[in-house]
């Protein structure tokens, strides 16, 4: 076996990973976060990872499209997650990005979910964070005041 056709963890696992990493951050209360700003586009970061891993899981895993497509220039190497929510549209059809909330939600009772889902997507009011997030900079907390979009306070 060639070493890059296995990966130690897949794509379902690394997405649930950066979830469960973010909720970890939070613990049992949204203070934790409010209290130390300097966690903050490390959370963000991780939400958006979790989001890109799910959406390329998805897309792949039902053969909406292949790796080296969600890997394209055009949906920025893979880290747009409009973009990969785009693609996934472009194969389905229906309203945009629709299908792709739905599937990022399915079973999830919390309402307010697919609200977020959707801004984190194609939301006005986290396009720069999703800018800074495809770009790489969030994950390394280089983000500038204008450039990075903070809902406050967190909620629970």
């Amino acid at each position: 076996m060639n070493k890059t056709d296995h990966h130690m963890f897949g794509f379902d696992e690394a997405a649930v990973a950066y979830a469960l990493a973010a909720e970890k951050m939070v613990g049992d209360e949204a203070s934790f976060v409010n209290a130390n700003p300097a966690v903050v586009p490390l959370f963000v970061s991780m939400l958006f990872q979790s989001l890109e891993i799910s959406i390329k899981y998805a897309g792949i895993e039902s053969s909406l499209f292949t790796m080296q497509e969600a890997r394209s220039r055009q949906n920025r190497s893979g880290h747009g997650v409009k973009e990969l929510a785009a693609l996934t549209v472009e194969k389905l059809g229906g309203d945009p990005y629709n299908p792709t909330i739905m599937a990022m939600t399915f079973s999830n009772a919390d309402d307010r979910s697919a609200h977020f889902i959707h801004e984190m997507i194609c939301g006005k009011v986290l396009k720069k964070t999703r800018d800074a997030y495809a770009s790489r900079r969030l994950g390394y907390g280089e983000v500038y005041d204008g450039d990075f979009t903070i809902i406050e306070p967190l909620g629970e």
